[in-house]
C-alpha cells in the first residue's frame, strides 16, 4: 500500500495536480450541486420527474447505472452516480476544449453538456452556476482556513481512517457549514 501512495504521488506531481486537489474539487463541486438542487433533501419527485439528492432525470441516471431510478433518494446510489457524471462532464469538457471548473460543471449540470458546448445556455442556468461557484468558493474558504489553523511545528500524516459524513444546517442567511472530515492528523 505505501509503494502504490508513492507512485500515485509521483505520477501527479508529474503531471502537476494533487490526487487529494482532483477529489476536493470534485467533492466542492458536488456538495454545492446538492445544496443549490435539493437544500432540505427531499425525497418526493421534482415538477420534471428529478429525484434525490442530485435532483437527476431519469435519462440522466440511466447513463450511468442499472439500478433502478427509484434509487436516486438513496445517498449512496446517488453519490456514486453524481461523481460518474460529474467525470462525464469533464471527459466531455476535455473533448471540447473547455475549462471543467465548477462554474462551466454546474451549467452542464442544469441544461446539459451539449447545451454549454454549442453556447445555448439559458439565463436562469448562468444563475444557478453562480449559485454553485459561490458555495464551491465558500467550501475552499473554509477548507483553507482549517488547513492554515494546523501549527507549523506538527507534522501532518495522512490517516486510513473513514471521514465523517459533513454534516450542514441551513439558515436564513444561507447554509452554516459544519463539516467533520478527519482526513488528517496531527502527529507529535
Amino acid at each position: 500500500m505505501h509503494r502504490f501512495l508513492n507512485l500515485l504521488l509521483m505520477f501527479t506531481a508529474v503531471l502537476g495536480c494533487s490526487p487529494f486537489a482532483v477529489a476536493a474539487e470534485r467533492w466542492e463541486t458536488l456538495q454545492a450541486i446538492n445544496w443549490v438542487e435539493n437544500p432540505t433533501n427531499h425525497s418526493h419527485a421534482g415538477l420534471f420527474g428529478e429525484l434525490g439528492p442530485y435532483q437527476f432525470r431519469r435519462d440522466t441516471w440511466r447513463m450511468h447505472t442499472r439500478v433502478p431510478f427509484s434509487q436516486a433518494v438513496d445517498r449512496v446510489q446517488a453519490d456514486a452516480v453524481a461523481v460518474k457524471h460529474y467525470e462525464w462532464i469533464k471527459r466531455g469538457f476535455a473533448e471540447a476544449g473547455i475549462d471543467p471548473s465548477p462554474f462551466n460543471i454546474a451549467l452542464a449540470w442544469n441544461c446539459g453538456l451539449n447545451a454549454v458546448v454549442s453556447g445555448r445556455v439559458p439565463t436562469a442556468t448562468y444563475r444557478y452556476a453562480e449559485q454553485v461557484s459561490n458555495l464551491v468558493e465558500t467550501l475552499r474558504q473554509r477548507s483553507r482556513l482549517t488547513v492554515d489553523a494546523v501549527p507549523a511545528r506538527h507534522d501532518i500524516s495522512f490517516s486510513p481512517q473513514p471521514a465523517a459524513v459533513p454534516q450542514f444546517a441551513i439558515v436564513t442567511n444561507g447554509p452554516r457549514l459544519v463539516i467533520g472530515t478527519p482526513l488528517f492528523h496531527l502527529a507529535n
